[in-house]
């Protein structure tokens, strides 16, 4: 499976049914633990060598613990379980320079991290705007 491939059934394969829903902001907070585990970012592959992962890669090393040489991992499938806004949301793409994408919030995700290369910690406080506008709030998120 390839990073471009966000199209996994969200039920396990037993069947059962989809896993509570969780939001931006608990997928931010992921983002930003994992971040700290590898601290380089990637671009193209969730993990590069034992330093570095993406957006997506960082939320996955923030649920679980993985090995330190993680390349070749695709957490996609167990995201999409876990957090079911991956694929059940659509968002536009807030990366500036006239991008008009709307896609899938999991596409987004790897839209800003590997097109705009957006940092991971700008992605989560762009996760945590985004559930604030949700939920009635409306702060912009801060570029670092």
């Amino acid at each position: 499976m390839s990073r471009d491939d966000h199209h996994g059934d969200p039920s396990t394969s037993s069947g059962s049914p989809r896993a509570p829903s969780r939001g931006e902001k608990e997928l931010a907070s992921f983002i930003r633990a994992g971040a700290e585990r590898r601290p380089d970012q990637a671009y193209g592959d969730y993990f590069k060598g034992q330093r570095a992962s993406c957006a997506l890669g960082a939320a996955y090393e923030g649920m679980y613990r993985l090995p330190r040489q993680a390349e070749g991992l695709h957490p996609t499938k167990d995201l999409e379980w876990f957090f079911d806004c991956l694929e059940g949301t659509i968002r536009r793409c807030p990366g500036g320079d006239g991008c008009q994408k709307k896609l899938s919030l999991a596409s987004i995700i790897v839209h800003l991290n590997d097109d705009h290369r957006w940092s991971r910690e700008q992605i989560a406080s762009w996760l945590e705007a985004v559930n604030g506008a949700v939920n009635g709030k409306s702060e912009a998120p801060k570029s670092t």
